[in-house]
């Protein structure tokens, strides 16, 4: 029943965006503006706000900062290796990557974390990990992708440090995650009127972060669903990855806790942002379209056997 109640309300509420979307209930613009609430308010303000108010265990959230981080190269290394074997075609081979490793941490991520330690002892401390895992490790992603897709097209030249810097230093999340440690470490409070403004945007963001990818899912045109090379990648997204998270949790001796956020992050299917930044570097769109699709579906299944195993 745990996994259950854990994985339905996420899925159920996918489910429900991906309705209102194609009932025509949510239009574009609304999704357009959803999708902007939620990466520039809604998130940054729910991290700020977690990480300020925080008491930290940098122990444990850099360990599992690193399982997270080796997760996601080992599965860059796994994807170019399937993606030579297969024969993927030279200009998709960094679509085919980047979805091997391109995780959904905030839209499907943080919400299963959260849920999935309601009602324990570990709660609050779980969530602080997981914030600053997040607000740490999204940017390592977004670098990673703009890098291995320019790799694909041939276009690493000496403008590519702008190109890497400018997602890391504007990243909301990113900037959410400093700025709240900053505060934290000034060892004042945060006012009540302002904690509970916090707090309430912070409740809103996830559940309209699901309704947000659920209708963006509904509107993708997955024309290679039947592909071969997109099946295998998002096998290797939500299987391939978090095995190798797996496994350097035990070398690192992590504890039952903080593997379980790990690894519910590793095993989450690929960010819907992978379909963007295809198009905007001259990808294989609808590949990465398809990959989104097929791993999100699967990933039920991923983050199941997590839950599972990791109460």
């Amino acid at each position: 029943m745990h996994i259950i109640n854990t994985l339905t309300p996420v899925f159920l509420i996918i489910i429900l965006g991906a309705v209102l979307k194609r009932t025509g209930f949510v239009t574009d613009q609304l999704l357009a503006g959803l999708n902007r609430l939620v990466y520039w308010v809604g998130l940054p303000v729910l991290l700020f706000y977690a990480v300020a108010v925080a008491s930290y265990d940098f122990h444990s959230a850099g360990k599992t900062f690193i399982v997270v981080f080796i997760g996601m190269l080992g599965s860059i290394v796994v994807g170019y290796i399937a993606a030579f074997i297969l024969k993927v075609p030279v200009v998709s081979i960094g679509t085919f990557v980047q979805g091997a490793f391109s995780g959904n941490l905030m839209y499907i991520g943080l919400p299963i974390i959260i849920y999935s330690f309601v009602g324990s002892s570990q709660s609050g401390r779980m969530e602080n990990i997981a914030a600053l895992v997040l607000g740490f490790i999204v940017p390592f992603y977004n670098i990673a992708a703009v890098i291995v897709l320019l790799a694909s097209q041939h276009k690493i030249d000496r403008y590519i440090f702008g190109k890497i810097f400018r997602p890391l230093v504007t990243n909301p999340l990113f900037i959410a995650c400093v700025a709240g440690l900053v505060y934290s470490a000034t060892g004042f409070p945060i006012p009540l009127l302002l904690g509970r403004s916090f707090e309430a945007v912070g409740r809103m963001a996830l559940p309209l972060a699901l309704i947000a990818i659920g209708g963006t899912l509904a509107e993708s045109q997955v024309a290679v669903i039947g592909s071969v090379p997109a099946f295998v990648c998002s096998l290797i997204k939500i299987a391939v990855t978090p095995l190798i998270g797996f496994v350097f949790a035990f070398l690192l001796h992590l504890g039952g806790g903080e593997t379980r956020v790990a690894l519910i992050y590793l095993a989450c299917p690929t960010a819907v942002v992978s379909f963007v930044f295809a198009e905007q570097l001259k990808g294989d769109s609808k590949m990465a379209a398809a990959v989104v699709f097929i791993s999100t579906v699967l990933s039920v299944f991923s983050l199941g056997i997590v839950l599972a195993i990791f109460r």
